[in-house]
C-alpha cells in the first residue's frame, strides 16, 4: 500500500471519528506531498520536539493570561486532590519521556497509535488522547512485557 493511501485512510478515519486534529494533520501532509515540499523524515525528531514545545505553550498560556489567580494555586497546593493530580503529572511526564523515546526509535509506532486512537474514538465513543500519552502507556506496557519475558 502506498504511503499516500495510508495517509488518505488516516484522513478518512479521522473524519469518521470526528477527530479534527487527525484530519488537519493528514490533510496538511497530503497537501505538502502534492506540492512537493514535504519535509524529509530526518526532520521528524525536530518536528516532534516542536510539537511538544507548542503543547507546553498551550498548557502554560492560561498562567500568562491571568486566568489563574496565583493565590488560589498556592492555597490549593496542600489539598489531597491536588497532590494526587501532581503525582499523576509526574508519572505522565515520565511516561511521555519514554513515549518520545519509543516514537523516535520506532516511527512506525505512531501509525498504530493513531489507528488505535481513531478506532477507540470512532467505535467506542472514547476521546483521542495525545500521542505522547498513548506512546508513554505503550512504552510502559512494552517494558512490562519484556520484564515478564525475561523471567
Amino acid at each position: 500500500m502506498k504511503s499516500s493511501s495510508i495517509i488518505f485512510l488516516i484522513l478518512a478515519l479521522g473524519y469518521l471519528g470526528k477527530n479534527h486534529l487527525i484530519m488537519i494533520s493528514s490533510a496538511a501532509l497530503m497537501i505538502l506531498k502534492i506540492l512537493g515540499i514535504l519535509p524529509q523524515s530526518s526532520y521528524q525528531n525536530v518536528i516532534l520536539d516542536l510539537g511538544i514545545v507548542l503543547l507546553v505553550i498551550g498548557v502554560l498560556l492560561p498562567l500568562c493570561t491571568g486566568e489563574f489567580d496565583t493565590k488560589q494555586v498556592y492555597r490549593s497546593i496542600f489539598n489531597i486532590e491536588v497532590i494526587v493530580i501532581f503525582l499523576v503529572g509526574i508519572a505522565s511526564a515520565v511516561m511521555a519521556r519514554d513515549g518520545v523515546r519509543l516514537l523516535k526509535e520506532n516511527p512506525g509506532t505512531m501509525i498504530c497509535l493513531l489507528m488505535g486512537s481513531i478506532a477507540g474514538s470512532t467505535f467506542f465513543k472514547g476521546l483521542p488522547t495525545g500521542p505522547l500519552v498513548a506512546a508513554g502507556i505503550a512504552a510502559l506496557l512494552l517494558n512490562l512485557v519484556k520484564k515478564f519475558q525475561n523471567m
